[in-house]
C-alpha cells in the first residue's frame, strides 16, 4: 500500500512540475534587417517593475534595436519576457481588452450581470544601442 501512495504521489509531483514549466507568453525573434528605428523627443513611457513601457506610437529617445515580439494576458508577463529575453525596454504595440462572458448575481428584488473580460497584449522587446 505504502509502495502505492509513493508512485502515486511522485506521479503528481511530476505533472504538476510538467504542467506549471511553460511560459506564460508567446516569443517570437526578429528575423528581419535592424534599421534605424524611429525615436520621438519623449514619448509617454511608464515603468512596470523597472521596465519602460512605451504607449502605442511613442517611441524611446535613444536608438535600439527589435530584439522580438512578445503577446501575453498582463503587464507581469511582459516584465517576465524583457527579463527573459535581456530587453531594456517594451513597446506595446496592441492592448486590447475584450468581453469573455458575464456573470449574473440577483439579491433580495435585484439582480444585475457583470461582464467578465480578458486582455491581450502584444509587445516588442527592445534593447538600446
Amino acid at each position: 500500500m505504502k509502495s502505492i501512495l509513493s508512485r502515486v504521489f511522485w506521479m503528481a509531483l511530476i505533472a504538476v512540475a510538467v504542467i506549471g514549466c511553460g511560459t506564460p507568453y508567446n516569443y517570437s525573434p526578429y528575423v528581419g534587417e535592424q534599421k534605424n528605428w524611429t525615436t520621438s523627443p519623449g514619448g509617454y513611457v511608464h515603468y512596470v517593475q523597472g521596465i519602460p513601457f512605451y504607449a502605442p506610437g511613442q517611441y524611446p529617445n535613444r536608438p535600439y534595436e527589435i530584439l522580438g515580439a512578445a503577446s501575453t494576458d498582463s503587464e507581469e508577463n511582459l516584465v517576465r519576457a524583457a527579463r527573459e529575453q535581456h530587453a531594456d525596454a517594451v513597446l506595446i504595440s496592441e492592448d486590447h481588452v475584450y468581453r469573455t462572458g458575464s456573470v449574473a448575481m440577483a439579491g433580495a428584488g435585484v439582480a444585475w450581470i457583470t461582464p467578465t473580460t480578458g486582455r491581450a497584449i502584444t509587445a516588442n522587446l527592445v534593447r538600446f544601442r
